[in-house]
């Protein structure tokens, strides 16, 4: 019973550490601009979900965790 809550407790985290990156990684592109569009809102969505600011996804979650 232990060890299966460690396990689910491991993927809540993996999952949630997964998001922060993705949020943090869409963060960073609005600010540095690399997502803007004619549109009325000025950004593209689509843009916001494949693009890379940064090298690696740890990053991305390190300066999520951090800032």
């Amino acid at each position: 019973m232990r060890t299966t809550a460690l396990f689910v407790l491991a993927g809540i985290s993996a999952f949630s550490l997964w998001r922060l990156g993705d949020v943090e990684r869409e963060r960073y592109a609005l600010i540095l601009g690399m997502c803007r569009d004619q549109s009325i809102l000025g950004l593209d969505a689509n843009c916001l979900e494949t693009v890379e600011p940064r090298k690696s996804r740890l990053w991305d979650i390190y300066y999520g965790l951090l800032e």
